[in-house]
């Protein structure tokens, strides 16, 4: 499979990082996520509209009657991108740890 990767600004790329880490889990309700890219975005301290999330994320998940699952292509991506992206992002902002599973 090819996939041609768009690379979105530090704060854009935590944001999906935290959000595909949190649906590779299981679906999720719009709410919950919502409530995490705000948590995700006040928690880097810079000013970034934690809402664009859909737009962010629009070819790796599916949103469906108030449920936010990741497709398979999401989970591809996620699985390729995960450990290149997170050194990425912690190259730009020092607080990357407050949302992500690490483990």
């Amino acid at each position: 499979m090819f996939v041609q990767y768009v690379r979105y600004s530090p704060v854009g790329e935590y944001l999906r990082l935290v959000i595909m880490q949190r649906l590779i889990k299981g679906p999720a309700t719009v709410e919950e996520i919502n409530g995490l890219a705000k948590k995700v975005v006040e928690g880097v301290g810079i000013k970034y509209d934690w809402r664009v999330w859909p737009e962010l994320l629009r070819r790796e998940i599916l949103i469906k009657d108030g449920v936010v699952e990741l497709t398979k292509e999401g989970r591809w991506i996620y699985e390729q991108t995960k450990e290149e992206v997170l050194e990425y992002v912690k190259r730009f902002l020092r607080t990357v740890t407050c949302c992500l599973d690490v483990s």
